[in-house]
């Protein structure tokens, strides 16, 4: 990954430059806001060449890591591979 944006507390960007060849070239964004006093994280993962079925399998994936990281933000524990979900 090559970090092309950053903006501290607020935004990260990245774009895939090496790896699986369908994620070469897309673009991966963490976006921060705050609401009601909590802290929301807006991710998306843009650019692929085409919707294959890999990219539906990333995205459930990121879902995954997401909520995993909710949990150790609220709880202090996550599931981090390889004790994450298996969506196989």
């Amino acid at each position: 990954m090559k970090v092309v944006e950053l903006a501290p507390g607020m935004r990260v960007k990245w774009r895939c430059v090496d790896g699986a060849k369908e994620w070469i070239g897309t673009e991966l964004a963490f976006d921060l806001k705050e609401e009601n006093g909590a802290t929301v994280v807006l991710f998306a993962q843009r650019g692929w060449r085409e919707a294959v079925e890999f990219m539906h399998y990333c995205s459930t994936k990121w879902a995954t890591y997401l909520l995993s990281l909710k949990s150790l933000c609220e709880t202090g524990a996550g599931k981090p591979y390889p004790d994450d979900v298996d969506i196989g």
